[in-house]
């Protein structure tokens, strides 16, 4: 929240300075004309104070009508051309009506340049708000709130850059929901979305760190890239995953597993001059391929099959029931 506000402030900065740049050319010739018709009459006789005095306050308009004048440089300008006047008067080089006069100018002038500045402050963050809720809409899947793949293509290759440039480990999961089909099949789209949504939720609790990208790729399958973490520490957060989806408590649909399940592909490594990100999510969609060969509701990272932990508890309890019904058949 902190970091969007400092860049939409960022935003707003560039923006006025943009706006005046533009504004400079005009300016420029404006103020050279300006300065001729009042100076030029005058030189050599008394008039010429009194006529610097008025050329002050005409800049200050033309600079409050011209530019954005933030409140600081405003109330500057207007010191700067009021402390002349002031002066001129003090050694009594313009009229006591003059100084009255063009004091009120120069205020009236303040005046202006402030809500002319508070119109433009409020248009420029209307259009940057505008553009960014545009931006976020074209790069988030709307169903589950995460990156869609237009978003993943924009984030992907920048932190994949910084790894390789960085020397960082990198870590790629590629996710997808063990027969999501027979979820849609029997229970309906609407609840098959709903089952998207949570899945999506689950992983931002366990991938909750700023340099964590999550996204969906499309149907039922995700990406997950995650930078600067140990191999150790991803596959521990892809089982974290795996057992918070199976306390989500979702019934299974027809299929080999008690609870809502979903097979998880990972690839790690340091990324070399030579390797591409294309490689590295070609090698995790192979070890997904491999845990969904291997029987789903598991992990597949270096042709090792991982599984849920919660499902070995599961079949341990269902063991150990068994075993129990069988002693009891017994005696």
């Amino acid at each position: 929240m902190v970091d969007n506000k400092n860049f939409n402030e960022k935003q707003l900065k560039d923006k006025i300075k943009s706006y005046n740049r533009q504004r400079i050319g005009i300016a420029i010739p404006i103020v050279i004309i300006t300065a001729i018709l009042l100076l030029f009459p005058s030189l050599g006789n008394e008039a010429l104070p009194t006529r610097f005095a008025v050329l002050c306050s005409a800049l200050l308009i033309l600079s409050s009508l011209l530019f954005v004048l933030p409140g600081r440089n405003a109330v500057l300008l207007f010191f700067m051309a009021t402390a002349i006047v002031t002066v001129q008067f003090v050694y009594k080089q313009i009229h006591p009506q003059s100084f009255v006069i063009l004091i009120l100018i120069n205020s009236c002038t303040l005046l202006i340049s402030g809500k002319i500045t508070h119109n433009f402050i409020r248009a420029a963050i209307h259009e940057i708000e505008t553009l960014s809720h545009l931006e976020i809409e074209a790069t988030t899947d709307n169903l589950t709130q995460i990156l869609n793949r237009n978003g993943l293509e924009q984030a992907l290759p920048t932190a994949w850059a910084f790894c390789k440039r960085k020397k960082k480990n990198v870590g790629f999961l590629l996710i997808d929901v063990d027969y999501f089909k027979s979820y849609n099949d029997t229970l309906g789209h609407l609840k098959g979305d709903d089952i998207l949504k949570q899945i999506a939720h689950s992983m931002k609790i366990c991938f909750k760190r700023e340099t964590d990208i999550i996204g969906r790729i499309g149907g039922d399958e995700f990406l997950i890239f995650l930078q600067d973490i140990d191999n150790d520490h991803i596959v521990e957060m892809a089982q974290n995953l795996l057992s918070s989806l199976s306390s989500l408590k979702v019934k299974a649909c027809p299929g080999s597993y008690k609870c809502l399940s979903v097979s998880i592909g990972i690839e790690t490594g340091i990324p070399q001059t030579g390797d591409s990100l294309k490689e590295f999510y070609n090698r995790a969609d192979m070890a997904l391929y491999h845990a969904k060969k291997s029987g789903r509701n598991c992990i597949s990272y270096d042709n090792v099959i991982i599984k849920n932990p919660n499902e070995r508890v599961w079949q341990n309890e269902s063991s150990a029931l068994k075993n129990l019904v069988a002693e009891c058949a017994r005696k």
